[in-house]
């Protein structure tokens, strides 16, 4: 049995050493970086993997102290291969210098991907400099850029195959760095503009033929940009617009949006509302599911500016929906299918005012309305009673009930009572 025992293990050995050296490149660094340089151990072979490993994962997590020293050995140790990733993530203190030059070692061997998370703490801060060469890098395909630095762009921008760039924390030194940055990319697929800066920023232009996807996102405490954003990006399919809201938006020829989520967020300014919703739906009125939220639904649904059409929807979903106002957007939506309201408002009771002339998507269009969090209130159980007598197509009703189980049952008791006029329809209680 001794003997057995011993071949297993001589098996199972035999099986990680035949593996090939590419396969086992890629389980190193996957490793966090202590654990990979302890592979330095194991036998000649893993060394000299070690040294040829084109995605590099640097991260100061689990270091006390010792950090840069790691990275410079492995650095120092590599071989002139090319870097496929780089990936740097510093939390604590950190050499500018060093860290510059790390950046610039992979720019050197024709990195594809770079990431630098860099927020250091406030007393140990030092301004970082993006180093030469690094927004005109040939090779970049991804760029991800989290660090509290201003842009400052006084060179020409080419980065020629720079398909995803993302940007959080950043600080735009003023309209120019802007839009250099993202007219420069030719072939642009997807932007993220996560918590940045705008403080120096009149006009935030975003202009590119190529992109796909575009995110903008509030940085903490900003919510209200006082100036304008300008989108021309005629090739969008993703738009998504969170926390955030300009005075005035500019959205030109953006005919093949498909999707759009948007949520406001905290507005203070009732001015922001009047400039900022119905232009903005008007802009992306060609669009074919929408998510929208926050106090940008309450300004849409009970505004007193007529809703643009939205005549290619198929898809609403409705993060915060109002007794009174969501008529309004169902009679601009002559062709939706899917209805979903997320949440309805939890304060006081309100009664529910049917609309005058039932909006033509429920005549004929509307296949699914959804309920996803439905507490019985008596507003509610008219929205349901209503749709489940005019919705003529309707053939899912789904409500996810949010209450303690003796009430639940009180309210699928009640629900189930009310007449359908779609023979077809499903009411589902979840």
């Amino acid at each position: 049995m001794v003997r057995m025992f011993k071949g297993k293990i001589k098996r199972n050995r035999d099986k990680l050493s035949t593996l090939p050296d590419e396969l086992l490149c890629v389980i190193i660094s996957l490793l966090p970086l202590k654990e990979a340089v302890r592979t330095l151990i194991l036998s000649t072979r893993w060394k000299d993997l070690f040294t040829s490993i084109s995605c590099l994962n640097f991260d100061d997590n689990g270091f006390h102290d010792g950090f840069m020293n790691v990275v410079d050995r492995v650095l120092f140790a590599r071989k002139g291969v090319d870097v496929t990733k780089f990936r740097l993530k510093c939390r604590k203190a950190l050499d500018r210098s060093r860290a510059e030059g790390w950046i610039q070692y992979a720019l050197w061997h024709n990195v594809r991907e770079l990431e630098l998370d860099l927020i250091v703490p406030m007393e140990t801060r030092i301004p970082f400099k993006t180093p030469p060469g690094l927004f005109t890098c040939r090779t970049l395909v991804t760029l991800k850029l989290v660090m509290a630095n201003i842009i400052e762009l006084k060179i020409p921008v080419h980065l020629p195959c720079l398909k995803i760039l993302h940007l959080e924390l950043i600080k735009f030194s003023g309209d120019d760095s802007v839009e250099k940055l993202f007219s420069s990319c030719q072939v642009l697929d997807e932007l993220t503009v996560h918590r940045c800066s705008f403080e120096k920023v009149t006009e935030f232009n975003v202009i590119n033929p190529s992109l796909k996807r575009l995110t903008i996102s509030h940085h903490p405490g900003v919510y209200e940009f006082e100036n304008r954003i300008v989108i021309n990006v005629p090739n969008l399919v993703y738009f998504k617009y969170f926390h955030f809201i300009a005075k005035e938006h500019i959205l030109l020829d953006l005919n093949s949006l498909v999707e759009a989520h948007i949520d406001f967020g905290p507005v203070f300014n009732s001015l922001f509302y009047d400039f900022g919703t119905t232009n903005l739906i008007r802009g992306i009125s060609s669009l074919q599911s929408l998510h929208f939220s926050g106090p940008f639904s309450e300004a849409l649904l009970l505004g007193d500016d007529q809703i643009p059409d939205l005549p290619n929807m198929t898809y609403l979903k409705i993060g915060r929906c109002y007794p009174q106002g969501w008529e309004r957007l169902l009679s601009s939506t002559p062709f939706l299918e899917t209805l979903v309201f997320e949440e309805l408002p939890c304060f006081q009771e309100k009664i529910m005012k049917p609309p005058e002339q039932v909006p033509s998507c429920l005549i004929s269009q509307i296949k699914s309305i959804k309920f996803q969090s439905f507490k019985g209130k008596k507003s509610e159980l008219q929205m349901v009673e209503y749709f489940l007598k005019q919705a003529q197509t309707l053939e899912n009703l789904i409500i996810h009930i949010t209450a303690r189980q003796n009430r639940k049952l009180r309210i699928t008791e009640e629900l189930l009572k009310i007449p359908r006029i779609s023979h077809v329809c499903r009411v589902v209680i979840v």
